[in-house]
């Protein structure tokens, strides 16, 4: 039960610390290049333009999320037996 809940938390401190990284190195090469911090934010406005654009990202998200909270609230996941 402790040990799917721990990978659970190590999946999602894997995944914050590579958004951390990314956002940095997104940062990092606009400023090599001469844009600015404000170049970011910039895009930003255009990465989510339209209602089904962020439907389906909420979607994607809620998709990637449910299981997880299911497997943390279970302290189990399903079994593998199929794969042996």
């Amino acid at each position: 039960m402790n040990n799917t809940r721990k990978l659970l938390l190590r999946k999602y401190a894997v995944i914050l610390l590579l958004s951390a990284l990314s956002l940095l190195y997104l940062y990092l090469m606009d400023w090599m290049l001469g844009y600015g911090p404000e170049n970011i934010s910039y895009i930003l406005n255009y990465l989510l333009y339209t209602a089904s654009e962020k439907l389906t990202a909420a979607v994607l998200l809620l998709l990637l999320i449910i299981p997880d909270i299911i497997y943390w609230i279970r302290g189990n996941q399903p079994g593998r037996g199929a794969e042996k």
